[in-house]
């Protein structure tokens, strides 16, 4: 049977303006969430969606069935987005062949949701998030922010699995070296109390 995303998208795929409407609005939120998690410009991010969903739309007839909808359009957003980025970036005339990297950034609103921490707290966890790399980052606002498998990350990432177990692997020791183990251990109990245990894995598996 197949599922509601997949009905949806199908209707959508068969012409319907109603199905298409419902995609967007929808998924709008997460999408501009993530979106702006890779570029902190707000109008490239908003326009980037909304020229995702028109191409989406003009392209209807040729796109095959999803199964599930978040991963499919959190990838084609990113290459929606690099696609915006890297023709802003040639009108500044960068080199010929020049890719453009996500800037992947947190900032302490990101962890409000962990109320207990202090000012002092909230700063250090932003910064130590700070010293990983972008792709770093990303794997690991996928992984534990939005909950993906390591096949959706890599879809998304164009990556392969390996390389994604490895970017979080690699983000989550650095992170351990960069917190101290008691806020880690306070941190993880405040986030355990507020249901978010993906986020609480981060710092204890």
């Amino acid at each position: 049977m197949p599922s509601l995303d997949a009905s949806l998208w199908d209707e959508f795929r068969a012409g319907s303006e109603w199905a298409f409407e419902r995609i967007f609005l929808a998924q709008y939120d997460e999408l501009y969430s993530y979106g702006i998690r890779l570029s902190r410009d707000e109008e490239l991010v908003k326009d980037a969606i909304q020229n995702l969903f028109q191409r989406l739309w003009q392209r209807r007839a040729q796109l095959g069935s999803v199964a599930v909808l978040k991963p499919y359009l959190f990838k084609a957003l990113r290459h929606q987005l690099a696609d915006e980025l890297g023709t802003a970036q040639r009108h500044r005339l960068l080199p010929a062949g020049f890719e453009p990297e996500f800037q992947v950034q947190y900032s302490p609103e990101d962890f409000l949701i962990a109320q207990q921490l202090t000012t002092e707290q909230h700063t250090q966890l932003v910064e130590a998030l700070g010293q990983l790399n972008n792709r770093q980052r990303e794997a690991i606002h996928l992984k534990f922010f939005e909950g993906f498998a390591y096949d959706r990350i890599a879809d998304i990432m164009t990556l392969n699995q390996q390389s994604v177990r490895n970017l979080v692997h690699q983000a989550i020791t650095r992170l351990r070296h960069a917190l101290p183990i008691l806020y880690l251990v306070g941190l993880a109990c405040q986030l355990l109390l507020t249901n978010s245990w993906r986020i609480m894995k981060l710092f204890t598996s």
